[in-house]
C-alpha cells in the first residue's frame, strides 16, 4: 500500500486528519465514519498495524525518516 504522493495530497491528507479530530468532539460523530466517508479509513488502519516492534526501534534509535517511511 505504497502510495507517493504530492506536496498537495499531503496537505489535502493532514486537513481530512484534522477534519476527523475534529468530528469527534461532536456529540453523535464518529472520526472513523469521517475517515470512511473521506476515503482514508483503510489506509488509517494499515498504518495503525505497521506500529510494531521494528517501529519502535527506529524510534528509539532516533530514525525518525525511517520510522515514517515504514509507517
Amino acid at each position: 500500500m505504497q502510495v507517493q504522493r504530492s506536496l498537495s495530497d499531503k496537505i489535502f491528507l493532514v486537513l481530512k486528519g484534522i477534519a476527523m479530530g475534529l468530528a469527534n468532539k461532536i456529540p453523535g460523530v464518529s472520526g472513523g465514519v469521517v475517515a470512511f466517508v473521506a476515503g482514508f479509513y483503510e489506509e488509517f488502519i494499515y498504518s495503525f498495524k505497521r506500529i510494531n516492534k521494528t517501529a519502535f526501534k527506529f524510534l528509539i534509535a532516533g530514525r525518525f525518516k525511517s520510522l515514517y517511511r515504514y509507517i
